[in-house]
């Protein structure tokens, strides 16, 4: 089964949107010979007729670039879909994004965690160079658990106010991935991260957007509680 993977699913309104997507099969990333790409916007209409992507003959990355002209207005779950041929052999995927007045943005570096946690430094994994992956993932984790609560995520205009989320979500993560045994150092790890993520959520009071102005108004700021993960 292949797994398509589009890398950011925000637009901002007035600016290009440069839409990248990967196809994976078995964890190896596939190579289509062709792809065209169709856009509608949050109402099905369509803003873009079926119109040819460009796929890097070396890595199979499939990319088009939303001219700004199609983005002056503000939407929630507009459309994008792809048909591509690999083997000769066609599929088709859809993916939501929001146009937005401020893309929320991951601020988290490798060098930010290893100053929090320092032993991470050693104890990588002997085919990764450092922790990007996981840190990119536990943003996607924080950003759906706050859309789940039925506030998107998009409308935070400060990366800042989820920081501390991604980095407890993130070592939790990987000591979750560390951890052989339920008593070994890494699983006690794991549960004192999981303990402190809960523990920030609970207790978040976010600057949320809610009428997209642009500008954070006193009425704009709640606390979204607890809240458990899937995981």
């Amino acid at each position: 089964m292949n797994v398509e993977v589009l890398t950011d699913d925000q637009a901002v309104e007035g600016y290009d949107y440069p839409i990248e997507i990967k196809v994976y099969s078995a964890g190896v990333q596939l190579k289509p010979s062709s792809a065209t790409i169709v856009i509608k916007d949050s109402d099905g209409d369509e803003i873009l007729a079926s119109t040819a992507m460009t796929v890097n003959g070396t890595t199979g990355t499939m990319t088009y670039t939303l001219a700004l002209a199609k983005l002056d207005t503000l939407w929630e779950n507009a459309l994008i879909e792809i048909e591509y041929t690999v083997s000769s052999v066609k599929y088709r995927a859809v993916f939501f994004f929001d146009c937005v007045l401020n893309a929320l943005k991951c601020n988290v570096t490798d060098t930010d965690l290893k100053a929090y946690a320092p032993l991470l430094a050693d104890q990588i994994w002997s085919t990764e160079t450092n922790y990007s992956t996981q840190i990119l993932e536990a943003f996607r984790q924080v950003a759906r658990a706050i859309k789940d609560k039925g506030r998107r995520p998009h409308m935070l205009i400060d990366g800042n106010q989820v920081r501390e989320l991604v980095i407890l979500r993130t070592l939790e993560m990987i000591c979750f991935d560390f951890s052989k045994a339920s008593e070994d150092i890494w699983w006690n790890k794991y549960q004192k991260y999981h303990e402190a993520f809960e523990a920030a959520f609970a207790k978040l009071i976010i600057k949320y957007d809610e009428d997209e102005s642009g500008a954070i108004d006193t009425d704009e700021e709640e606390g979204l509680g607890q809240i458990d993960l899937l995981r």
